[in-house]
């Protein structure tokens, strides 16, 4: 039995569980957020001074309803022929004139609010537009991702399977070894390539070579982990 073969099969196995259980936390993160929810609550602190603009419009105008009802009610008296005092009649014109005139700011004041409602309006439509396509993307986007995941979700589990298919063939003991070079060095099994460690870059001593080649458990030299021929 080649321990290091099966060792090294054991590690690649680890190695693309990480992988795939990296890429599903990942998704599940990603799908989990929200990147359109910096648009919604823009859209909603425009709604909300759209209301305001409504609410201080009306106040607005219903202080220009208030000078005009006051205005005709001047105008009826001059114009009804009831009042005949010239000074009274006078009077009641100064009256119309001066309401006029203290009308006119809010007037101004209200076609300013209708500009800026018109405005807010717009602003607020366009960006729910915005958000429509982007909830569109989004959504084609998640679908791909769930996608992705499920693939991954299916490999993690097929890995699983192959592991504890795997892991009876090897000693315990030798299992233990395994998971502390894997938790130290996150690699614990290392090919030799040309007499080389691929871990450390060091030459292996053809004894330790011989008896790795025999499949014996030996260990590097330099860097301490498994070694393993081919």
């Amino acid at each position: 039995m080649n321990i290091p073969r099966l060792l090294y099969q054991l590690q690649e196995i680890d190695l693309a569980s990480d992988a795939a259980r990296e890429k599903s936390t990942r998704i599940q993160n990603e799908l989990a957020t929200d990147p359109l929810a910096a648009e919604r609550a823009a859209i909603g602190r425009w709604q909300t001074e759209l209301k305001r603009l409504q609410h201080e419009l009306r106040e607005n105008d219903a202080q220009v309803d208030d000078f005009t009802d006051r205005i005709k009610g001047y105008e009826e008296k001059l114009y009804s022929g009831r009042i005949t005092s010239p000074k009274e009649l006078t009077t009641l014109q100064k009256d119309v004139e001066l309401l006029r005139g203290h009308r006119v700011p809010y007037e101004d004041k209200s076609l300013e609010l209708m500009e800026a409602l018109e405005a807010t309006e717009k602003t607020i439509s366009d960006a729910e537009i915005a958000l429509q396509r982007h909830v569109e993307a989004l959504a084609a986007h998640n679908g791909e991702l769930k996608g992705q995941l499920n693939s991954a979700m299916a490999e993690l589990f097929e890995l699983e399977a192959r592991r504890a298919g795997l892991l009876p063939e090897i000693p315990s003991e030798v299992q233990v070894q395994y998971q502390a070079l894997r938790k130290q060095k996150g690699k614990a099994i290392s090919k030799v390539e040309q007499g080389t460690c691929r871990g450390c870059g060091i030459a292996v001593s053809p004894a330790w070579l011989h008896r790795a080649r025999a499949g014996d458990v030996v260990r590097c030299a330099n860097c301490n982990r498994i070694i393993y021929l081919e």
